[in-house]
């Protein structure tokens, strides 16, 4: 009988030192705080306008290539005429794309030091997905999203 109540007092003292140094947990809706930040929504409206305006050229060249197959030229020469749009057009594409992926990270940068910031000014040590959580933890996705956009 002693050895049961040693074991459940030491059982008890281990769980209390356990939650006094267990990490506070934060979690945050990350798609809500991606497209909440007003950096998004610009990049956003950007890049529809970019992509609008390669479609344009696109359309134009496409329009060309059907001009020159009514005047039935060879299908050797549309498709080197084709080819040639294609090239003339890959640097803008190129550009549109890794522009896309530098703004991304950018954003991206941002909502990780935000988080970094809102956890520490509560007192959370990790943050997670919102999508990882079954229960518990403290949701700082509002928080998180002011710190983002005050800038």
């Amino acid at each position: 009988m002693k050895k049961i109540t040693v074991m459940v007092i030491i059982f008890t003292m281990a769980m209390m030192v356990y939650s006094a140094n267990a990490a506070t947990i934060g979690y945050i809706d990350s798609q809500k705080v991606f497209s909440s930040y007003e950096k998004t929504k610009k990049a956003q409206e950007q890049f529809k306008k970019k992509e609008q305006f390669f479609q344009d050229e696109v359309a134009k060249r496409q329009k060309q290539v059907e001009k020159e197959k009514n005047k039935n030229i060879s299908d050797g020469d549309l498709r080197r005429l084709a080819e040639k749009f294609n090239k003339e057009l890959e640097p803008q594409r190129n550009d549109m794309i890794e522009s896309q992926k530098k703004v991304m990270q950018e954003i991206q940068d941002d909502i990780v030091k935000a988080t970094e910031a809102s956890a520490k000014r509560m007192g959370i040590e990790v943050v997670l997905d919102k999508q990882f959580i079954i229960t518990g933890g403290t949701d700082i996705t509002e928080e998180v999203i002011k710190q983002l956009n005050k800038k």
